[in-house]
């Protein structure tokens, strides 16, 4: 009896802590759950929530972008995944994974720079050639500034280009994180000195996280079809914009278009640009003729305004000789017979467009 009672002893000295200690723990763990109350939005176009992180969980809920829900745990699937618990406006609640959502402060600088550009025209279209980052700032230092990851495919409009030096601490597999290998450009002062060209970007289809900066290298321009063969030889298309329509007597039309261009060799890395041209479409041949064309070394964005037949654009330009920014004007007229015609204006004649 007292064998028995001594070993009960012993048994109920270990098990009343162990129970006890667990329960704080519990206790703990809850409370940390309990008090999470992160506001985020919802970035897919839908998001299903599910009943659990298991694999085999269950959809019981959906969400759509825009959303501002609450995050009330966090979790990490078998695999590792973050997970976390949300609760939605109209008290919906579920798991989903942790790369669906992103934090308010981060949508609030994104708009607040959709905001800034709102103003400024699209200078070219793109499209990411893999996964890719969508940042706040033009940096890659680290991955601070990141709003989110932007899908393969992802069409963005482009409104401004920034080249900052690439810092010395990013290696190889930094490069390589952005989603494509960086392009390597000719034309660096010193050939120890590399270059990471940055496109201020719209995004298209992203209500929740509208602007941002992409690293260039991982960025597909997609020129318009018609024109993206009649560039000047030696040079690339680097931006575009859209002049006016010209219909013909057949029912067809084409568009006559502003092309921005930079050489692919030895180019100045100073400026965005270093050739605009008119593309003038022919109804008659259904082709393509340049009736204007000038070297200038220019700087994004290029502002087109046309009213009617007749416009005008400005851009930035940095002088050959000095060195100094001037603003150049130029007016454009659409004529009969898909004619176009386009000037540099003086100061003498910048009232006559």
């Amino acid at each position: 009896m007292s064998l028995f009672s001594n070993r009960g002893q012993t048994l109920l000295g270990v098990s009343i802590p162990l129970i006890g200690l667990l329960t704080v723990l519990l206790t703990a763990s809850c409370s940390k759950s309990g008090t999470l109350n992160e506001t985020v939005y919802v970035v897919p176009e839908k998001l299903r929530l599910k009943n659990s992180t298991a694999q085999a969980a269950r959809p019981i809920g959906e969400m759509k972008s825009g959303d501002k829900v609450t995050i009330t745990q966090r979790s990490k699937s078998e695999d590792g995944t973050p997970w976390v618990n949300v609760k939605g406006p109209d008290g919906q609640e579920g798991w989903a994974e942790t790369r669906y959502f992103v934090k308010e402060e981060i949508v609030t600088e994104s708009r607040k720079i959709a905001d800034q550009i709102k103003d400024i025209p699209t200078q070219a279209i793109g499209k990411s050639k893999a996964t890719l980052k969508l940042r706040l700032t033009p940096d890659r230092t680290n991955d601070d500034n990141v709003a989110t990851l932007l899908p393969s495919g992802a069409m963005m409009e482009i409104v401004a280009r920034e080249r900052k030096q690439r810092p010395a601490s990013l290696d190889q597999k930094a490069e390589n994180a952005e989603g494509a290998v960086p392009d390597a450009k000719s034309g660096d002062s010193k050939p120890d000195v590399k270059y990471d060209e940055w496109f201020q970007v719209r995004l298209r289809d992203y209500a929740v996280l509208p602007a941002g900066w992409i690293y260039g290298g991982s960025v597909e321009l997609d020129i318009p079809g018609e024109i993206v063969y009649f560039v000047s030889s030696g040079r690339r298309i680097v931006g575009w914009q859209k002049l006016g329509t010209v219909h013909g007597d057949d029912s067809r039309s084409g568009d006559h278009f502003l092309v921005i261009e930079r050489k692919v060799f030895d180019a100045d890395d100073r400026v965005d640009f270093d050739r605009i041209a008119v593309l003038a479409y022919d109804p008659v041949t259904r082709n393509y003729s340049t009736p204007f064309r000038e070297d200038v070394l220019g700087h994004f964005p290029i502002t087109l305004k046309m009213d009617g037949q007749k416009g005008a654009f400005q851009l930035a330009a940095t002088d050959k000789k000095t060195g100094q920014k001037q603003q150049l004007e130029y007016s454009v007229e659409l004529l009969s017979g898909g004619k176009v015609k386009a000037q540099r204006l003086t100061p003498q004649n910048s009232g006559k467009k």
